[in-house]
């Protein structure tokens, strides 16, 4: 198995739509219920981009899975958190570490721009995204139960957090991801 890990581009979001929609669909793993286009998809492909990493995974030349980096709330205070997103294609053979591998190179690249606490909202009954943020060193920050009603139930949610970079002094802004890109230290 090959696999590799590169900057999505706009043409990906058919495939970020596609793997996304399985799971508004099919889990509760998003609380969304509607599955926006494609076009939805580019957008917030350029629009991540401009700020924090947005990544394809490979296996044997296909995506395979997805993982991104957004702002967590809208305040300038929370300019060093990072909500952490990633996503496998239902085909993606499970147990390979390829999540893993797509996690902590969202990760290492968030550390080198400068991020101090990524974040990751899970539904509590999702105990494979759970598991993944264990084995990634995250601990559970908070638990909001019954936060969302979706196929027919009340689902609670997990929020798990990893501090990926020191708190002493004034903070410095993270370095957006373009300009990290250009020194080449995230490719």
């Amino acid at each position: 198995m090959e696999r590799s890990i590169r900057v999505a581009t706009e043409s990906d979001a058919q495939f970020v739509h596609d793997v996304y929609g399985h799971y508004v669909y099919h889990s509760n793993a998003t609380f969304s219920t509607e599955n926006p286009d494609v076009e939805a998809y580019r957008q917030k492909i350029v629009r991540t981009l401009e700020t924090y990493p947005f990544y394809l995974c490979e296996l044997n030349g296909v995506p395979c899975g997805f993982a991104y980096g957004a702002q967590i709330r809208p305040h300038e205070a929370y300019k060093w958190d990072v909500e952490a997103t990633i996503y496998l294609s239902p085909e993606t053979p499970r147990r390979t570490g390829l999540g893993i591998s797509l996690y902590e190179k969202l990760i290492d690249t968030l550390t080198l721009q400068g991020f101090k606490t990524v974040y990751g909202v899970i539904t509590d009954s999702n105990e494979p995204s759970l598991s993944l943020h264990r084995k990634m060193g995250f601990a559970q920050a908070g638990h909001f139960h019954n936060m969302g009603y979706k196929n027919g139930q009340w689902h609670g949610v997990v929020w798990m957090q990893k501090n990926i970079g020191g708190f002493d002094g004034v903070p410095e802004d993270p370095t957006p991801f373009p300009q990290l890109a250009l020194a080449g230290a995230a490719r």
